[in-house]
């Protein structure tokens, strides 16, 4: 068999795998099969062992983390100001706007992360313009949540 070809047997295998992972995920819900294995196509897994730092405040990586076993506290201060379990995303707006992280990730336990920088989220939308508009509409939606949930803390502490 030609070695190219071998090349890009194993990966559709392993994109595959990570697709059948993600698809367990409440994140992958809005997704069908098909765009679930075309994003596979783009993300990088990380095995992140318990205490390790996931994310540094202050850090500039433009990336949408997305959790698909384990979890990550949220440290800022010193203190945890959240925990982000499976199905839960972070980086959003870094990946977005390229502002520095707000806050410190920290795995609670083993945990996978499947990572998307902003070039492959480039590359996805050029490759599957249809796709990339879901994707960053989903991107939008979590922002937009993310907002409405901090405004409303923000109108109880201020009450």
């Amino acid at each position: 068999m030609h070695p190219k070809k071998t090349n890009q047997k194993l990966d559709l295998e392993r994109y595959a795998k990570y697709a059948m992972v993600l698809e367990k995920t409440k994140w992958a819900s809005e997704f069908s099969w098909k765009h679930i294995r075309k994003i596979c196509q783009y993300i990088e897994p990380v095995r992140a062992k318990k205490g390790a730092v996931v994310f540094k405040e202050g850090d500039n990586e433009r990336s949408l983390g997305i959790i698909v076993k384990g979890s990550i506290d949220i440290i800022k201060e010193k203190n945890r100001v959240a925990i982000l379990k499976s199905s839960q995303t972070f980086g959003e707006m870094a990946l977005i706007d390229g502002e520095p992280r707000s806050a410190t990730g920290i795995a609670a336990e083993e945990t996978i992360i499947f990572f998307m920088g902003e070039k492959a989220l480039m590359e996805l939308a050029e490759d599957d313009p249809r796709l990339g508009v879901q994707l960053l509409w989903k991107i939008s939606k979590l922002i937009s949540q993310r907002l409405r949930q901090t405004t409303g803390m923000l109108i109880d502490y201020m009450g």
